[in-house]
């Protein structure tokens, strides 16, 4: 028992054990935040919130591939 009692602190598998943990949570909110937030260029519904689809419904691509420099 005298072992038990001696150790303090966490050992180095108690540190990988905890980053695979926060990996693995930061992984899933990640993708949670992409696929929400940012979508799918591809598949924008109208009703659809994510930036890429907001974008494109407020520009025409025809305005921005003809537009002038003026001097």
């Amino acid at each position: 028992m005298k072992f038990l009692k001696g150790q303090r602190g966490q050992t180095s598998v108690e540190y990988v054990m905890l980053i695979a943990v926060m990996v693995t949570i930061m992984g899933s909110v990640l993708q949670t935040v992409k696929s929400s937030i940012l979508g799918d260029a591809k598949n924008c519904a109208p009703n659809s919130t994510a930036i890429v689809c907001s974008f494109q419904r407020s520009f025409n691509i025809e305005d921005l591939r003809y537009f002038t420099i003026r001097r």
